[in-house]
């Protein structure tokens, strides 16, 4: 039997991303952990806050990098979670226990790496980071849905099996599942179109 559950919002599960953008204004770098993407193509489609600090300066122009975490990251992205970038912190926020922080690169423990084909930083703890430039804004009441164009993909060398291809065994991604953090641990069947590389095909 199934029953009908009402809730305000509802994260199943998506990997976690650290969103880099840029202040054109003061050129400050900011973090911004997201867990709403999808990518199809070249284009990858973002859901994101209109409160948060990383939309405010992609709304102003920024390009964008998206950096796949790990899951040895957990810790340092939960040290991010309950800062913003933006010194005008909206009511809810505060009452959720929201502070200013003017570096989460250093109180994440982060290290930047300069954008290749954009603007924005990559994270060089994250071993997928993703280069783009905004495409279109599609606002809503609370927050907004962002479809960029993917202009980079780089790769730490650590998980590569060769010069194209992702060795699966050594890529465990870090997932936001229901707001618990989780990630992989076994493969059970492989899909027509897989395309990487695993040691067991």
């Amino acid at each position: 039997m199934f029953k009908k559950v009402e809730k305000t919002s509802f994260y199943y599960g998506f990997p976690v991303v650290l969103m880099t953008t840029k202040d054109l204004e003061t050129d400050r770098d900011n973090i911004t952990p997201i867990s709403s993407t999808w990518t199809l193509g070249k284009s990858i489609v973002l859901g994101i806050g209109l409160h948060n600090k990383g939309f405010l300066n992609l709304e102003t122009g920024s390009e964008v990098t998206l950096n796949l975490a790990d899951k040895t990251l957990w810790e340092n992205i939960e040290r991010i979670a309950q800062v913003t970038g933006s010194k005008q912190i909206p009511a809810y926020k505060k009452q959720a226990g929201y502070s200013y922080c003017a570096d989460k690169f250093d109180l994440g423990n982060f290290t930047k790496l300069a954008g290749q084909e954009v603007q924005t930083v990559r994270i060089k703890e994250c071993p997928i980071q993703i280069e783009a430039t905004v495409a279109t804004i599609s606002l809503r009441e609370e927050f907004a849905i962002v479809e960029c164009t993917i202009k980079g993909i780089f790769i730490d060398e650590k998980i590569l099996h060769d010069e194209r291809y992702i060795n699966v065994d050594l890529w465990h991604p870090l997932i936001y599942k229901f707001r618990e953090y989780t990630t992989t641990t076994q493969g059970i069947g492989k899909n027509f179109r897989f395309q990487e590389f695993d040691s067991t095909i």
